[in-house]
């Protein structure tokens, strides 16, 4: 079944009309039909699935047959700290972070990013990240998008989410393991609290970044003896996390 994002949908008579892009797609690149069934979020958790009954050149009309709940959702809350890196790997890594589960990325600017973006620049990024972790909440059946936050720098993204979370900042050189964190941790990841990790950018982070981290009650970890690339090794802790504490396995 296809799913469209229609943040705030106004219900009508039992049906929600859908206009500008989503319309579109459902239109002119899908080819949907009255009577075609359908399902819509609205970022909030809430999912409406129904029936195409009417449509025009502009607009298409969904009639709601059932109203659904969050689901798909990690039991957990997961931050992405990322320092910007360099071409489209920042798309990459927003696409599979969504599908992985994260609920906020938060992207900063570290000392050895290499991107450095203008204003101007940084707020088409900002556009186009958004619409990719849309399209991907589409993709992978998530009720609520990943949410990108604004560009900070490396201090600000170090206060973030400082009050209930776990705290780590990979790192290739940290004396501790992944597996030695999770057994020195001596219960599991409680219900509804946070994970907050961060990813360098290519060339990493420097001593005194993660010295700075380490008095911000984050833990450096390493997560093996290969060293990763930027847009592996993110996606690699988040997959053991979701093995750890959320819903696979």
């Amino acid at each position: 079944m296809a799913r469209f994002y229609v943040a705030d949908p106004v219900m009508d008579r039992g049906e929600i009309v859908v206009s500008g892009p989503e319309a579109h797609h459902m239109q002119r690149v899908l080819r949907l039909k009255r009577g075609d069934r359908v399902e819509i979020f609205d970022g909030t958790g809430r999912q409406y699935q129904g029936l195409i009954a009417r449509q025009d050149r502009r607009s298409v009309r969904v009639k709601i047959l059932e109203i659904r709940g969050a689901g798909g959702e990690v039991p957990f809350r997961v931050v992405m700290g990322q320092s910007l890196i360099k071409g489209d790997k920042m798309d990459s890594v927003i696409q599979k972070a969504s599908e992985l589960g994260v609920s906020e990325l938060v992207p900063f600017v570290s000392s050895r990013s290499i991107p450095r973006l203008d204003r101007d620049r940084r707020e088409v990024r900002m556009g186009r990240w958004r619409k990719i972790a849309i399209e991907s909440s589409k993709q992978s059946g998530r009720p609520i998008p990943l949410r990108v936050e604004d560009v900070v720098d490396f201090h600000e993204a170090l206060r973030r989410h400082a009050r209930g979370a776990v705290r780590i900042i990979l790192w290739e050189r940290a004396r501790k393991g992944l597996r030695s964190f999770f057994k020195e941790k001596e219960d599991p990841l409680p219900v509804h609290d946070t994970a907050y990790f961060l990813v360098g950018p290519e060339g990493g982070f420097s001593e005194q970044e993660v010295a700075e981290a380490e008095e911000a009650h984050f833990v450096a970890v390493r997560l093996g003896p290969r060293i990763m690339r930027v847009e592996t090794a993110g996606l690699a802790l988040l997959s053991i996390l979701q093995y750890e504490w959320g819903d696979w396995g």
